[in-house]
């Protein structure tokens, strides 16, 4: 079992693809040297205790498909640069703290296909960018 946080140094994985983290008991923030695993496809950090908000720098991760950060204690607006995720096919957001507005341009994810934000404390309209 994983205890604590993501060590910074995780970033120095600059080939990884794929990270899952879940079911730890993670308590810190999700690290800025995420960022750096620029061939990431799949993140999984879920059930675990992370706190914070989620870092806006996550939208740099440009071959995610699958971007999974359920189950934590994340706060925090849900940031628009998730916008940048083009190839993103699952989102899971769900049981955290998330609040305000889901960002309009979420609808813009093309290949989004599986996109989970329940149970947070999320408020407003769905935005009208989103087509069904």
């Amino acid at each position: 079992m994983v205890t604590n946080e993501i060590p910074p140094s995780l970033g120095n994985l600059s080939k990884l693809t794929c990270l899952d983290l879940s079911y730890n008991s993670l308590q810190d923030e999700i690290p800025p040297s995420i960022e750096n695993l620029s061939k990431l496809t799949y993140l999984r950090l879920s059930y675990n205790s992370l706190q914070g908000e989620i870092p806006p720098l996550v939208g740099n991760l440009s071959n995610l498909i699958f971007l999974d950060l359920s189950y934590n204690y994340l706060r925090g607006q849900i940031p628009s640069s998730i916008e940048n995720l083009s190839k993103l096919a699952y989102l899971n957001l769900s049981y955290n703290f998330l609040e305000g507005q889901i960002p309009p341009s979420l609808g813009h994810l093309s290949h989004l296909v599986i996109q989970i934000i329940s149970n947070n404390n999320i408020v407003g309209p769905i935005p009208s960018q989103w087509s069904w």
